[in-house]
């Protein structure tokens, strides 16, 4: 066994790592929170009134967001935190999830139940050509 191993480490490598790609997106599902894509955050927004957190920088805020939505710089997200409404859904936003994840684990922690990140963030929404104030 160990000498087929050997002979055939390109072949284990490969198996190893399409393995690790088909795991991938279940571990990072779990790491991220519950997700949604833009159909989805379109769903809450437009049925729900989903408040919209933008988590990034003032600057990176003034070029362009989703309509309505409120920012909140990561930098001082803790400090702000009661700006976000408990008794609406959050849809959290950054440039892609960076950090978007941990304002939405932050906002977990402090007893927010409707929670979620938008899964390709502002790049996947201005790609998919919705709806975006500059």
């Amino acid at each position: 066994m160990i000498e087929f191993l050997l002979d055939n480490i390109l072949l284990v490598v490969i198996v190893l790592a399409s393995g690790a790609m088909l795991l991938w997106p279940m571990v990072s599902s779990k790491t991220m929170g519950p997700v949604l894509d833009n159909d989805q955050a379109i769903e809450y927004i437009n049925r729900k009134n989903a408040f919209i957190l933008d988590v990034r920088s003032p600057k990176e805020f003034k070029r362009g967001a989703i309509a309505g939505a409120k920012n909140i710089p990561f930098e001082n997200f803790e400090a702000r935190m009661e700006e976000c409404p408990k008794d609406r859904p959050i849809v959290v936003v950054d440039t892609v999830h960076t950090f978007s994840v941990k304002a939405a684990t932050q906002l977990r922690k402090k007893g927010y139940k409707d929670v979620y990140v938008l899964k390709d963030g502002i790049k996947g929404w201005v790609d998919a050509q919705l709806p975006f104030s500059r």
